[in-house]
């Protein structure tokens, strides 16, 4: 079925992959997922331009859903119908965002969040993989090498009940723009400091996303920041593409 989506959740995987999500016009959240090895970070230009980033409106063909809670978004779609139509005017941002916005982080996935080892809710159960907070404090972030070799992306937050989270960040378009900020005057740690001062400066709506299980912990699913969206735009208009142009070169110490 053809659908249209209004994306706002652009989230990076693992190899090169994607996760993609937005919402209908009925106001449905929909994952357009493919079976492994899902979908390339390649797949979302044509002719060399970017038809799917956060706020693009797109057309896909969507098959068949294959809900399986938490993650009841989930629907097998046509790879190559994927299309681009047109931007989210800019006064239809926030009510878009709108559409999943919770008080709380718990209140999205309406179950027990435990935090015993990182963030997460138990699997097989739940009515929602995703949704939106606006932070009542925002206390800071983190850019920095892991031990590794890889580059560590991080936001803490306390929500609208108190709570405090220290979250992944999984938004491909935040990893980019933090890796273009990146030079020989500004290191992470600053690179850290003045993004956490930009987003105490802004309304922000941090996109919260469940991860799935892995092989030591099928049964976990693990709260990450699937995106991050200000007000005003701390992107000033561009896309992951426009940033990834930006970016440091990479090399064995430049991978996300």
């Amino acid at each position: 079925m053809k659908t249209q989506l209004a994306i706002t959740d652009l989230t990076r995987m693992q190899r090169g992959c994607v996760c993609i999500a937005g919402y209908d016009k009925e106001g449905r959240c929909i994952r357009p997922v493919l079976p492994p090895p899902g979908i390339t970070e390649a797949s979302l230009y044509a002719d060399e331009r970017p038809i799917v980033f956060p706020f693009a409106v797109v057309e896909c063909d969507l098959l068949f859903p294959i809900s399986q809670p938490p993650h009841t978004e989930d629907h097998i779609y046509v790879p190559s119908s994927l299309a681009f139509v047109r931007w989210v005017k800019d006064d239809k941002r926030e009510r878009l965002l709108g559409m999943a916005l919770f008080e709380s982080v718990e209140a999205i996935f309406e179950q027990e969040i435990h935090d015993d080892w990182g963030f997460y809710v138990m699997d097989g159960t739940g009515p929602r993989s995703i949704g939106a907070v606006i932070p009542e404090r925002i206390v800071g972030v983190k850019y920095e090498m892991d031990t590794s070799g890889k580059w560590d992306y991080r936001l803490q937050f306390v929500d609208g009940r108190g709570r405090s989270y220290r979250l992944k960040i999984t938004d491909l378009t935040w990893h980019y723009y933090c890796n273009s900020l990146r030079d020989g005057n500004h290191k992470p740690a600053q690179i850290a400091a003045g993004l956490t001062g930009m987003l105490r400066s802004c309304k922000v709506y941090v996109r919260i996303g469940l991860a799935r299980g892995w092989a030591e912990h099928p049964e976990r699913c693990h709260l990450q920041v699937n995106a991050i969206h200000t007000f005003p735009d701390y992107l000033d208009g561009k896309t992951f593409a426009d940033l990834r142009t930006l970016s440091r070169p990479n090399s064995a110490l430049c991978q996300a």
